[in-house]
C-alpha cells in the first residue's frame, strides 16, 4: 500500500500558489519587506542564522532613516521588520524545510517554505521580492525516485516537501532461489559457476524490467529529474540499463536500503542531493569563469558586475556567501552602483543596504543562473562576477 510523508504531495504547488497571491497584490499593500532565510545545516549550527538575520534585519531598519519614508511608511516597515524577527524565534517555525521566504507588510504576512535557499537576505521594495520564487518554479521541483536491489523495486513520487510511495516491482519468483547447494556426483565447481550465472543474468533482466518501468512512468508524469538508490556500491546499479534520455535527466543516486527506506527519508536524501547539485554547479561556474577572464566572456569586480547587469549582459552571477557590499539604485534607470557619483545626471540615488543582495534579485529577473559561492571558492573572485551572454567590447 503505497505510504505518503507528511505534507502534501508536492510542495511545488504551495510555490506557485504563493507566488500568484504575490504577484496578484502587486504594489497594492505598501512598502513590503521580503525575507530569504538559509536554513541548511551549516547555518543552524551554533545559530548562526539569526545572528545573520538579526545584522540584516537592522542594515534595513537603518536604510529607512536615510531614505526619507513618511512616518507612516517607516512605521509599517519596522512593524513588518519585528513581525519576521518575532517569528523566526521559535524554533517550531523553522522545521519542514531547509529555507524559508517571508513576505510582511501592513496588512500581510506570508510565509513560504523552500527546499533551499541561495542566499540570507533582506529587502524593502514596492513589490514583493518574488524572483527566487519564479526561478524555483522554473527549475521545478518533482523527481521520480527508484530504489533497487536484485528481488524489487520501489517507486517515489518525490516533491520538495513530501514524498507519495507509488505501485513497486517485484522480480519474478524464479529469481527468487536460495542459496547453492552443491551435488556430490556434479564435476566440483561446475554447478556453482551455472548457479552464478543464472543469478547475474536474473538480476540483469530484473534491472532490465525496473529501468523500463522508470522510463514509462517518467514519460507519463511531469517529472524534473530522475533520483536512483540502493545499497552500497549497487546504489547507481540501475544507471547502465536506463535509455540515454532518461539518463541525462539523472539527479544521482542515493545510499539507502530499498526495503526500509520510508517515504520521508526519501524526500529528506533526494532535497540534500538537489543541495549538493547547487554547489557543484557553483563550482563549475567559478572554473568556467577562470576560463572567460582573459578572454572577455566573464567580468570580476561589483562594479563591472554591476554593470554588465545593467546591460541585461549577465549569463551566470557568482556572488560571495559572506559578502555585503553597501551601495545605491539609481531611482530613474533601476541600475546599481557602489557609488552615488555614478548616477551623477542620471536620476537620484537611492541608498542600497547591500548591493549583492539587489543584485541577486535583478540577475533572476533577467532569467540568469546565480551562483553563490562559498568558502575557499569565493576567494577567486572579488565579491561579485559574472560569466557573460557576449563579450566585453573595449
Amino acid at each position: 500500500m503505497a505510504r505518503t510523508a507528511k505534507l502534501s504531495k508536492s510542495g511545488r504547488d504551495d510555490v506557485a500558489a504563493a507566488l500568484q497571491e504575490l504577484l496578484a497584490l502587486g504594489d497594492r499593500a505598501g512598502w513590503v519587506v521580503s525575507c530569504y532565510l538559509k536554513l541548511e545545516p551549516g547555518d543552524r549550527a551554533g545559530d548562526k542564522y539569526r545572528i545573520k538575520l538579526k545584522n540584516r534585519l537592522r542594515a534595513a531598519a537603518e536604510r529607512l532613516d536615510v531614505i526619507g519614508f513618511s512616518h507612516a511608511e517607516r512605521a509599517s516597515v519596522l512593524d513588518g521588520l519585528e513581525r519576521i524577527e518575532e517569528y523566526c524565534r521559535h524554533p517550531s517555525n523553522l522545521e519542514g524545510g531547509r529555507g524559508l521566504a517571508l513576505f510582511a507588510a501592513r496588512k500581510l504576512f506570508r510565509v513560504v517554505r523552500l527546499p533551499f535557499v541561495l542566499r540570507s537576505r533582506v529587502i524593502v521594495d514596492r513589490t514583493p521580492v518574488v524572483g527566487e520564487l519564479v526561478a524555483l518554479g522554473e527549475e521545478g521541483g518533482r523527481f521520480l525516485a527508484v530504489v533497487a536491489d536484485r528481488r524489487s523495486a520501489r517507486f517515489f513520487d518525490v516533491g520538495l516537501f513530501a514524498a507519495e510511495e507509488l505501485e513497486g516491482l517485484a522480480a519474478p519468483e524464479s529469481s527468487r532461489g536460495g542459496r547453492f547447494h552443491a551435488d556430490q556426483h556434479a564435476v566440483p565447481g561446475f554447478g556453482e559457476y551455472r548457479f552464478q550465472n543464472r543469478i547475474r543474468e536474473e538480476k540483469e533482466r530484473h534491472l532490465a524490467r525496473v529501468a523500463e518501468t522508470a522510463a514509462a512512468r517518467f514519460r507519463s508524469g511531469s517529472y524534473d529529474g530522475l533520483v536512483v538508490g540502493g545499497i552500497g556500491v549497487a546504489a547507481d546499479a540501475l544507471v547502465p540499463y536506463l535509455p540515454p534520455q532518461l539518463r541525462d535527466r539523472l539527479v544521482g543516486a542515493l545510499q539507502v536500503a530499498p526495503r526500509k527506506a520510508s517515504p520521508a527519508e526519501i524526500r529528506d536524501s533526494a532535497m540534500e542531493m538537489v543541495a549538493e547539485r547547487a554547489q557543484t554547479r557553483s563550482q563549475m561556474a567559478v572554473e568556467e569563469f577562470r576560463r572567460g577572464l582573459p578572454t572577455r566572456w566573464a567580468v570580476d569586480g561589483v562594479e563591472p558586475t554591476l554593470s554588465a547587469l545593467a546591460r541585461g549582459q549577465v549569463r551566470t552571477l557568482l556572488v560571495d556567501h559572506d559578502a555585503r557590499v553597501p551601495g545605491y539604485r539609481c531611482a530613474a534607470s533601476g541600475r546599481l552602483s557602489v557609488s552615488p557619483a555614478a548616477f551623477r545626471g542620471e536620476g537620484e540615488p537611492l541608498p542600497v543596504a547591500d548591493v549583492l543582495d539587489d543584485a541577486v534579485e535583478d540577475a533572476l529577473r533577467q532569467r540568469a543562473h546565480v551562483a553563490v559561492v562559498q568558502g575557499a571558492l569565493a576567494k577567486r573572485f572579488d565579491r561579485l562576477a559574472a560569466i557573460l551572454r557576449f563579450q566585453v567590447v573595449k
